[in-house]
């Protein structure tokens, strides 16, 4: 098989997971200053948005006035790579995660109103490079909320919307065959999280991202596992009827049984049992919270984050 030219794979992403085939923040602030005029005594609130989507967006609009008639004066920074939004979602799509995590790391560190310590939320794919961030940078996070996060990573790219579509199905099964490629791995956002319990091996060889901060091969990092466990609180938040992340349970780090085609309860992984990144230290401190939204990936009512971050947020204390 040959190597896929660049522009041929951009062009076959681009169609695969266009936000027209995803799902988005729903009725969910821009940032011309990182920090505002004046102290509040509230904790920072940082937003790492998904796939496909921007730091300028309408949804992360709609967060910014939800948190801040909340908590007025709250600072709520949306991390972007790009200043234009245009260029921010391509970076969604394509780039090297690893070199995103660190640039953002950087950037997060020039906020002096972060150094205090700050609440994250990740959207979707957002999650899961927060969950990187938080691992390999010296940040101090309080709370971590994802939504529908794939942090035991994804086996089947988005579903097409239309089963008698031939032409999407193609285009995924041609994606899917080139996910281990070096060229794929370094630069499609989305198979630097691929992840096929039938293909462990490769995963474990070729992974860009996922395989590392997840702890999963032989030689492990424990400053992850450090970081992780340094949480005061981490919530997980699923989507009953998503469709987007495949399988779904991966947002509340579920692996998946290729023979029984079940799902593993995230407590019997082993991941979990060898607490690799410290989310049992996590669990049995009781510091980890499953939460359940009845709609499609990203489909947020307006009231689950008022309830959300009444609970999570606020007081520096």
């Amino acid at each position: 098989m040959l190597v896929p030219s660049i522009i041929g794979l951009q062009q076959v992403v681009i169609n695969l997971l266009s936000p027209t085939n995803l799902g988005h923040q729903q009725g969910l602030i821009a940032y011309d200053e990182p920090t505002p005029p004046i102290p509040t005594p509230f904790r920072p609130v940082v937003v790492w948005h998904g796939l496909g989507d921007d730091y300028n967006s309408s949804g992360i609009h709609n967060l910014h006035h939800i948190l801040d008639s909340l908590y007025p004066g709250i600072l709520v920074y949306s991390i972007r790579l790009d200043e234009d939004p245009s260029s921010d979602q391509q970076k969604s799509f394509f780039g090297d995660t690893n070199k995103q995590v660190d640039e953002v790391c950087e950037a997060l560190h020039n906020i002096t109103a972060l150094g205090d310590g700050f609440d994250a939320i990740g959207f979707s794919q957002g999650g899961v490079l927060l969950r990187g961030l938080i691992e390999r940078c010296e940040i101090k996070v309080e709370n971590l909320i994802t939504f529908g996060s794939p942090h035991f990573g994804v086996l089947e790219l988005p579903l097409c919307k239309d089963p008698k579509d031939w032409l999407c199905k193609r285009r995924n099964a041609l994606l899917k065959k080139q996910v281990w490629y070096d060229i794929v791995q370094r630069r499609v956002i989305p198979a630097q999280y691929f992840r096929d319990p039938v293909s462990l091996d490769d995963y474990l060889k070729y992974s860009n991202y996922l395989a590392d901060i997840n702890n999963e091969r032989e030689e492990k990092n424990s400053t992850y596992k450090e970081k992780f466990c340094s949480l005061k609180r981490l919530v997980l938040v699923s989507f009953t009827e998503d469709t987007t992340v495949v399988p779904k349970e991966s947002s509340k780090f579920f692996d998946f049984d290729p023979e029984k085609k079940i799902s593993i309860p995230f407590d019997q992984t082993e991941l979990y049992k060898n607490d690799y990144i410290g989310l049992k230290t996590l669990h049995e401190r009781g510091a980890v919270d499953f939460l359940a939204i009845e709609a499609e990936h990203m489909h947020i009512d307006e009231d689950f984050i008022r309830d959300m971050a009444g609970k999570y947020f606020g007081s520096r204390t």
